[in-house]
Parts: structure tokens; C-alpha cells; sequence
């Protein structure tokens, strides 16, 4: 069993635009809903906390697997401390909708049993060879299972 510790790189700079734009957009669309109040709102957000929020979003980004735990930490505001043990890893799913594909981005999906919801565990966003690292979580969680 290999017990080292594995840190994916991160494209902090393409997911801090991530963040930030997809933030935007949500806070326009919901200014929309508003009936236009919250478009000031919303433009007000995109021109002052947003790019502060999505820069500090993107800095706090942490993925790393430590023997066969896949340990997630994120967030500014609220604080999230993740581990998830491979075996639990039912899939893994690479994504990439319109505005990730834009910033040359991938999604990693972590569906895991016995969670009871149909959203995945974990997210891991920017990663610098997504391809690989999921052939990595992959190869670790069935290492055991042989």
C-alpha cells in the first residue's frame, strides 16, 4: 500500500475567473429575479467583492491524497475540510460546461457510496492534468480491491 502524500497543482489564476464570472452571473441572473433591484446589486458585487472573493477562493483551494484519502479544503468565508477515503469512490467524473470549457478547465466529479444525494461529495476544479489525476485515484482506490 503506498502511504505518500500526492498535492495536485492547481490553475489558480483560470479558476479564480471561474469563480469570479460564475459569480457574477449568478448575482446578475438573481438581480434579474429581483426585478432589476438587484442588478445594481449585482454590478456592484462584480466591481467590488467579486474579485476579491473569487482571488481568496482560488488561493484557498487544497487537494492532496495521503495513502487513500483524497483530503479537499476550500473556502474564504466558510471553511471546508474534506476527506473522503478512496473506497468510498464510486466514480469519478471529469465535467466541463460552456464557461469552464471557455478557461480551458476541467470539473473532477467525486460520486461516493452512501452519501443519499444524487450531488457529487467532492469538486476538484483547475486541476493541472485532470486526466491523470483521475487515472491516479482510480489506480489507488482498486489497489486494494485486487
Amino acid at each position: 500500500m503506498d502511504n505518500s502524500t500526492v498535492h495536485f497543482e492547481i490553475r489558480r489564476d483560470a479558476v479564480q475567473k471561474y469563480f469570479y464570472w460564475s459569480a457574477c452571473i449568478a448575482a446578475l441572473f438573481l438581480g434579474l429575479c429581483l426585478f432589476g433591484f438587484g442588478i445594481i446589486l449585482g454590478i456592484v458585487y462584480c466591481f467590488t467583492l467579486g474579485p476579491w472573493l473569487a482571488r481568496k477562493q482560488a488561493q484557498a483551494l487544497q487537494y492532496r491524497l495521503e495513502g487513500r484519502t483524497l483530503h479537499i479544503e476550500q473556502g474564504v468565508i466558510f471553511l471546508k475540510r474534506k476527506a473522503i477515503p478512496l473506497e468510498r469512490i464510486t466514480d469519478l467524473v471529469l465535467t466541463q460546461g460552456p464557461l469552464l470549457r471557455m478557461l480551458g478547465l476541467w470539473r473532477l466529479d467525486i460520486q461516493t457510496a452512501g452519501t443519499g444525494q444524487q450531488m457529487a461529495e467532492g469538486y476538484l476544479y483547475g486541476l493541472v492534468n485532470p486526466d491523470q489525476t483521475r487515472a491516479l485515484l482510480l489506480e489507488r482506490r482498486n489497489l486494494n480491491s485486487q
